[in-house]
């Protein structure tokens, strides 16, 4: 038997392992402790065994020595540790297992116990939430250093775990990696005329550095609607004029190598002058949401009712609570509280005017009438909106949304004006603790009279009002299923739920005057895109437009035509980049005859026009025919029950060679820009007061790294990788 000795060494040493080749060179070097030679024994047995220990002292024949098997009848001692042979031969011979088995369950529970209370300290000096023990990447963490452990056997943390600087070139390494993985398949979107870009501007709460953030939507080529958020970048020009936005947004886009694609993008923002002025050049879809929004405010004089006094405005229909000087609120926490020289001038002078309701609702442009001039019933809702909100405030003063968790019943949200949802969510949390609040307020000794003064059948008025619009709001931020061939139809709908009803009783006048202000309104503000026309035609169900008049039906079909002739234009002309090369090269002399050949190719393809019409008006004469879809589900696979158009087009894409191109570009646009508005929420996650010195690069790294995991999370690690010729 061949062996070879080390030097006696102490069980908590490591030692030196040689493994020897027919040459008596050394090949390689290993490192053991005693915990990793007992493991070896118990799970390499393949590779480890015990020998014999032959000795002229009869005290050590009991006693083996570990040995790597270097062949038959050949190994090689790890170290001079001597083990005893029954106990440590059992060991090694015990069956095979895929996980070591707790020998003590007492010290393994005694263990768990240590490491909760290691936590639990951790997550109190750090202030850190204690939801982040559930998070994924901590157990991906923990299951990786006990893996070392395994491995290596105990090892000093501090020896494993990196400095900031390390991590920051890490974060920033894995965004690099990842907008490179990310780049194939976002140019060969763009180059498919498929790819969206919602964009907006934000600042974060703590040092106030504005951010400018992108997020892309697209169809792949399996009628997949796939979402990134592009960047996060920090805005550092010295203002926010467009000239400067759109320089922000090409440095973004170079990320990507996208700025050649930027006239086959179709952007979606809000009416914010600079971001309008910036993309003037190029296909712009407005945001359906922010507008819903402001039709709300408008309807219901959010701005004005946060201005102006309300004892002036609505005079002895508006009753004020006194409150102790203790229970005032600051103006810090009051949303409503603002400064004398807010009031408007013009609402206070016409304080005296009434409208009377003698006449037909329909018959008045309620859309211009000022808070003064308002009937009696109209002020009484608003009235019910503001004694809500006072109540909201009262409630998250007094701190009294506790005891509404403890009865087991909703807490009160407070309204905002940017927040869309946020009128409807107040009004019904206020509704559905209304009686919790009434025992809580006699258990506490309060004043019910903030509760009192609130009509309940006015704002069960009020919230029937605005549940269509809630639903509405909801369907167009989706991101699982395309939202903007929803616009035509759910304005119809809203449309029609402002419509003033037979069965409408005297005690409705206040909501009927509202209704109607709303509709007048809605009819001002809502100015479809042509995007909004043509998804009306490309979702099987609306495809004939019968909800839209005939002005707009024929438009939106000229529209379809247009982008038909796109697609079969750009299949004889070349691709962004060769263009610019043509217009680099026309100063040489060489050029002259290259331009003529060009010209004479588009005179060609011109030839062919009216052909092409024929053929593309047969397309869509087919499908308004036969493009009928009697499915009524969504697709499963996206995690919705909504219907989705994109499942219509996945099937039935070869019977409309052209038209399903067109599908995919304009299916790919998001309704609102919600997208770009959750990447910002995303982002004030990233830096809170403990991280507001976090640099601005670093974050736009993380946003990356973050979308980027959850793009593989949702279509898994197949990303394209594949070099694409420009």
């Amino acid at each position: 038997m061949d062996t070879s000795s080390s030097s006696s060494a102490s069980s908590s040493s490591t030692v030196q392992i040689m493994n020897n080749g027919s040459n008596g060179a050394a090949d390689t070097i290993e490192y053991h402790t005693t915990n990793s030679i007992t493991l070896c024994l118990k799970y390499k047995k393949d590779q480890y065994t015990i020998i014999d220990k032959h000795s002229n002292v009869s005290c050590w024949s009991t006693f083996g020595l570990p040995a790597k098997i270097l062949g038959p009848d050949k190994y090689e001692v790890l170290n001079n540790l001597h083990l005893k042979l029954p106990a440590e031969k059992s060991i090694a011979s015990s069956p095979t297992r895929n996980t070591p088995k707790p020998v003590n369950t007492k010290n393994l529970e005694k263990h768990k116990h240590q490491l909760t209370s290691l936590l639990s300290e951790w997550l109190c000096s750090g202030t850190r939430p204690v939801n982040m023990v559930e998070d994924i990447g901590l157990k991906a963490f923990v299951d990786h250093c006990i893996h070392i452990g395994y491995m290596y056997g105990p090892i000093p943390g501090s020896s494993l775990l990196p400095c900031r600087r390390t991590v920051n070139k890490e974060i920033k390494h894995m965004a690099s990696a990842g907008r490179n993985q990310m780049k194939t398949t976002l140019i060969k979107a763009a180059k498919r005329r498929c790819l969206t870009l919602s964009t907006d501007i934000w600042s974060d709460g703590y040092k106030k550095v504005s951010y400018l953030g992108c997020t892309a939507q697209w169809v792949d080529e399996n009628w997949n609607l796939c979402s990134f958020e592009l960047f996060c970048l920090p805005f550092r020009k010295p203002n926010k004029t467009s000239k400067n936005v759109f320089l922000v947004i090409e440095e973004g886009l170079a990320l990507y190598d996208l700025q050649p694609f930027m006239d086959d993008i179709i952007w979606v923002c809000d009416r914010g002058s600079n971001l309008k002025k910036a993309l003037d050049k190029f296909t712009v879809v407005h945001c359906i949401g922010h507008r819903l929004n402001n039709i709300l405010q408008k309807t219901f004089y959010q701005a004005e009712t946060s201005k102006a006094k309300k004892d002036i405005a609505f005079g002895d229909l508006y009753v004020t609570i006194a409150e102790d000087e203790d229970d005032e609120i600051s103006g810090c926490e009051s949303e409503e509280a603002s400064s004398d020289s807010d009031i408007d001038e013009k609402l206070l002078d016409k304080r005296t005017k009434n409208i009377n309701y003698a006449s037909s609702i329909s018959n008045k442009n309620n859309a211009t009438t000022t808070i003064a001039q308002l009937p009696s019933d109209a002020k009484r809702l608003l009235i019910t909106i503001i004694h809500s909100k006072e109540l909201v405030q009262y409630v998250k003063k007094v701190n009294l949304n506790q005891d509404l968790e403890e009865k087991n019943t909703a807490i009160l949200i407070q309204s905002t004006i940017v927040r869309w949802l946020s009128l409807y969510n107040c009004l019904k949390s206020v509704r559905g603790s209304l009686t919790a609040l009434t025992e809580i307020f006699d258990e506490k000794h309060l004043e019910k009279k903030r509760i009192n003064l609130i009509s309940i059948f006015m704002l069960d008025k009020l919230i029937e009002f605005l549940k269509p619009w809630t639903y509405v709001m909801k369907r167009v931020q989706s991101s699982l299923v395309p939202s903007v061939h929803t616009v035509t139809p759910i304005i119809f709908m809203v449309n029609s739920s402002l419509d003033i009803k037979a069965n409408d009783s005297k005690q409705e006048k206040g909501i009927m005057f509202f209704r109607q202000r709303a509709k007048q309104i809605m009819k001002q503000m809502i100015i479809f895109d042509p995007i909004h026309l043509i998804e009306t035609f490309f979702n099987p169900k609306t495809r004939k437009m019968t909800f839209l008049t005939a002005k707009q039906r024929e438009e939106c079909l000229e529209y379809v035509k247009q982008e038909m002739l796109i697609f079969d234009v750009d299949q004889q002309v070349p691709s962004p980049s060769h263009r610019k090369e043509i217009q680099l090269r026309r100063n040489t002399s060489s050029s002259y005859m290259a331009d003529f050949y060009l010209i004479a190719e588009r005179e060609d393809v011109g030839g062919h026009g009216s052909s092409k019409i024929s053929a593309h008006e047969m397309e869509i004469d087919m499908y308004l025919k036969h493009g009928v879809d009697r499915t009524t589900n969504g697709n499963t696979d996206q995690g919705t029950d909504e219907y989705n158009p994109l499942c219509f087009w996945k099937a039935r894409h070869s019977s409309y060679p052209v038209l399903y191109k067109v599908a995919a570009r304009v299916l790919a646009v998001p309704a609102t820009s919600s997208a770009v508005e959750r990447e910002f929420s995303f982002t004030g996650n990233i830096i809170t007061q403990k991280r507001s010195r976090l640099c601005p690069n670093t974050v736009n790294d993380i946003v990356c790294n973050h979308s980027y995991a959850l793009f593989k999370m949702r279509f898994g690690e197949s990303i394209e990788c594949e070099t694409i010729e420009l």
